[in-house]
This record gives C-alpha cells, sequence and structure tokens, in this order.
C-alpha cells in the first residue's frame, strides 16, 4: 500500500487575532515524515498534517483546530463523517467564525478538509491529491482521527463557495474523496 501524504503546508482562511492584534500568527505545519514544525505567516493560522494512510490513523485521537476561538463562533455545524460520505453533504453558513462538530460514525479514520473556490480536489496524473495544488489553493483541514470519536474545527471563513473532502487512502489504494466523500459549503456574505 502506498503512504497517503496529507497536506503539509497549508494557509487557513483564519485571521482573528491578526487583524485585532497587528501580530504574525503561527502557521504550523507537518512533515511527511509526521514531525510537526512552525513558522510564521501574516494573516492567517492554521494546522497541517503528515499522517499516513486511513488504517494506521484509524487509532487516531482528534487533533481539534482553533478551539481557543469555539467561544466566539457565530454558529455550530454538526457534520457526520461516514463511509463514504458527509452528511450533510451541503452546507449553508454565514461569513464568520463557524465551528463544524465533526463525529467519525464510519468504520475508517476519516478527515474533513476544505477546499476554497470550490470545484473539484486536484489530482495529479496518477490520480493522487495534488498536494501543492491543495496548498497554493489554501486547503486547509481538521486531520484524520478515528471511528467512533468526535472532533471539532473552527475557522473565521470568507463568504464564497468550498469543496469539503477526506483524501484518507483506503485500504484499496483510492482516496476517500474517490470514493464520493465530497461535499459543498456556501459561505454567504
Amino acid at each position: 500500500m502506498r503512504r497517503h501524504l496529507f497536506l503539509s503546508s497549508l494557509a487557513v482562511v483564519l485571521a482573528v487575532g491578526t487583524a485585532a492584534c497587528g501580530g504574525d500568527p503561527t502557521v504550523t505545519t507537518v512533515s511527511e515524515t509526521g514531525s510537526a514544525g512552525s513558522g510564521s505567516g501574516s494573516g492567517v493560522s492554521g494546522s497541517g498534517s503528515g499522517s499516513g494512510s486511513g488504517i494506521a490513523a484509524a487509532e487516531s485521537d482528534c487533533s481539534s483546530v482553533n478551539a481557543a476561538l469555539e467561544d466566539e463562533a457565530d454558529a455550530t455545524v454538526d457534520i457526520a463523517l461516514t463511509d463514504y460520505a458527509f452528511n450533510p453533504d451541503e452546507v449553508e453558513v454565514d461569513a464568520g467564525v463557524v465551528t463544524f462538530a465533526t463525529s467519525n460514525q464510519g468504520t475508517e479514520a476519516h478527515e474533513f478538509a476544505v477546499l476554497p473556490g470550490g470545484g473539484d480536489v486536484p489530482l495529479t496524473a496518477d490520480g493522487a491529491p495534488d498536494e501543492d495544488a491543495l496548498a497554493e489553493a489554501g486547503a486547509f483541514e481538521l486531520e484524520a482521527y478515528g471511528p467512533g470519536r468526535t472532533c471539532n474545527a473552527t475557522w473565521e471563513l470568507e463568504p464564497g463557495d468550498y469543496t469539503l473532502f477526506c483524501i484518507v487512502e483506503a485500504a484499496d489504494g483510492e482516496t476517500h474523496a474517490s470514493k464520493g466523500m465530497v461535499g459543498t459549503l456556501t459561505v454567504d456574505g
């Protein structure tokens, strides 16, 4: 089984604190080997991941995203992650701080990834997720976590269309997104 590489360098649509305080937030990235690193960015903060296949991530606990921001959320959206779908798979919210309260109701590990601008998840010629194109598009994620667990992610979202997806690799080498685990997010202005 080939090893799946998650988004290794992300820019998240979160500028809370930077705009208010004028400081540079820290952007956390994770290398292909899964070791964490950090650096500074201007106007965005978030997380990346470096987990392996869905099988390796099946025992993973939740790594909430921006938990300290949850109290400022304008809305909370419940999302069930199943094999291989989001429920609901179409979400509409107002712009602002939104918490996604996810629960993995499947039998495999799943992630909750978001692609600004909507559309198809970019793939390489061999059908693997195009990590560079995802990073360039500003994709961000809640890292994969195991079945039977819950996990929250909170982001400040700008108006626009987004694609929801999971690119965890299944045992057969296909990504969950290629098996239908995609959805849409519309953020109204």
